[in-house]
């Protein structure tokens, strides 16, 4: 598995790191690859990775906990709880935290879901400048006043708006910013030391660089992502962290440290109405089936310049985690360490 990695590395394949967590203690642990191209600095097992859309599960986590405390509520409007100056034009008193946690709210996200290149997503910073997204109201220009693709609940529609709302959510029930939230509520109590919801341009400590990918460029080329991502760490994507202290977050998870199990099953069941299908959603979690029964579960993150990996497999009490400063590269490691395994991963 090494000699395959480094071969990978070496091809500018990956860069990052994987790991197989069983029983609290890693099984395999590699690092390589760079974490800054420009001052020749390697990934190491102390590197700290952006993870993207694997955010979701700490900000889903942090609401379900305050819906355990009676602070909100899963079948509550939103409407009600969000200020005046939070609420988009397409919110309804019908939309609720059920909506925005399982994506069924049928609200527009910020940028286009149908073009799966980085220019959709960092053409949004033509709008709002990347250094002025700090917080996630910041990002409310860019969809504020975008029109419902749908009624709530009538389908299943991934959107990253959707979780920038529930950190508005959470912001306006707890009266802290986001990433103090999340972080009492989850990261401290999951004993994820090596987390948080670092400002970009504070030069974080241990945090990879991430580039573009272009297999048809050399990779001294590939631009760096840092006019790619927002500065602040958002409930959308916005987690730097590591590959230890997210097994750590799914040991949590799964052991009832942090929700209980009636919680956890929620979380873990499928919430989108698609119930047929090999990929389902829960809520902040994504599922895999195979004969309708779930095999996999965690969550994939995809951003400029980051790409990242969280595979839970229960039958197995073991977890991988692949974190990788280029915008593509996890994905194959996680199915190579999974085949190696003899574990099943349906989703694509």
């Amino acid at each position: 598995m090494r000699e395959w990695l480094d071969g990978r590395v070496a091809k500018h394949e990956f860069s990052g790191r994987a790991l197989v967590w069983r029983n609290g203690e890693p099984l395999f642990s590699y690092a390589g690859g760079l974490a800054h191209r420009g001052h020749g600095v390697p990934v190491t097992e102390s590197t700290r990775f952006l993870v993207a859309s694997v955010t979701k599960m700490v900000t889903a986590t942090t609401a379900l906990r305050l819906v355990e405390r009676g602070a909100l509520r899963l079948d509550r409007p939103v409407f009600d709880v969000l200020p005046a100056a939070h609420r988009t034009s397409a919110l309804t008193p019908d939309h609720t935290l059920h909506h925005l946690l399982s994506h069924t709210s049928g609200l527009p996200n910020y940028h286009d879901d149908e073009d799966d290149t980085p220019a959709s997503f960092t053409s949004n910073w033509d709008r709002v400048p990347c250094q002025r997204a700090r917080r996630p109201a910041d990002l409310l220009p860019l969809f504020r006043d975008l029109p419902a693709a749908a009624p709530p609940g009538r389908r299943y529609s991934y959107a990253d708006a959707n979780y920038v709302l529930v950190g508005l959510v959470i912001e306006a029930v707890t009266g802290k910013p986001f990433a103090d939230a999340a972080a009492e509520e989850v990261l401290a109590p999951a004993g994820m030391s090596d987390s948080g919801f670092d400002q970009r341009d504070s030069d974080p400590p241990r945090l990879a660089t991430g580039y573009l990918h272009d297999p048809d460029t050399p990779f001294e080329t590939w631009p760096a992502n840092v006019f790619s991502v927002p500065s602040g760490g958002m409930p959308d994507g916005g987690l730097v962290t590591t590959p230890t202290d997210l097994a750590r977050l799914v040991d949590a998870l799964v052991g009832g440290t942090l929700v209980s199990p009636e919680t956890f099953a929620l979380m873990t069941a499928p919430q989108c109405g698609r119930t047929t299908s090999i990929d389902r959603y829960g809520y902040g979690l994504e599922m895999g089936y195979v004969d309708n029964k779930l095999v996999v579960l965690g969550h994939n993150g995809l951003d400029p310049g980051v790409s990242a990996v969280v595979a839970h497999h229960p039958a197995a009490a073991t977890t991988i985690v692949v974190t990788c400063n280029h915008d593509r590269g996890s994905w194959p490691v996680n199915l190579r360490l999974a085949a190696d395994l003899g574990l099943t991963e349906p989703r694509d």
